[in-house]
């Protein structure tokens, strides 16, 4: 059914290949669109937060420093 070789265990390599979407889309045969799963939200990494707070204070230090 996939097209990836089970021992090619390679970061670089596509989630879905070309034949993956043509079969998902031969699958919708009478033209509606197919309605998607509803997206939930996970849990914030430490990553992610430190990254959103390191933005925050910079655009404070932008705009403090266009005032001052």
């Amino acid at each position: 059914m996939n097209d990836r070789n089970a021992d090619d265990a390679d970061d670089e390599s596509w989630e879905f290949s070309l034949s993956d979407i043509e079969q998902r889309e031969a699958e919708v045969t009478d033209g509606s669109v197919r309605e998607s799963e509803p997206i939930e939200a996970g849990d914030p990494t430490l990553e992610g937060t430190l990254f959103f707070l390191l933005g925050i204070a910079f655009a404070l230090f932008i705009i403090s420093r266009l005032f001052v």
